[in-house]
């Protein structure tokens, strides 16, 4: 059964291995690509959250996050170290943690 799978696998991982290469995230439209995904989405989902909790630290929060992500993705920070974007992504995932909490607390209430 191990030979099956090696004989079976190997190729398979073989054929993928150029594209398990994380060279693609490094390229700078992947930043633009996931910060404009990134703005809709948790514009929509935090919204949501406030109109039932009505913290405003929540929304504050996540477009505080959004916005380092943008400001870091601009030219004058062309150092392609993103560590902006690394603060503003956890500052996002704090606000959707925090959107979450306050939404079971008010459906408690």
């Amino acid at each position: 059964m191990v030979c099956v799978v090696h004989c079976l696998g190997m190729p398979l991982l073989l054929t993928l291995a150029p594209m398990l290469s994380l060279h693609w995230l490094e390229a700078e439209h992947f930043h633009w690509l996931m910060l404009l995904l990134a703005v809709p989405l948790s514009v929509f989902g935090l919204w949501q959250g406030f109109q039932r909790h009505t913290r405003w630290l929540v929304p504050a929060l996540g477009a505080f996050g959004l916005g380092l992500m943008a400001y870091d993705l601009l030219p004058a920070h062309d150092d392609h170290t993103h560590g902006l974007t690394l603060i503003g992504v956890l500052l996002v995932a704090l606000a959707h943690t925090l959107n979450i909490r306050g939404i079971r607390q008010s459906a408690c209430h």
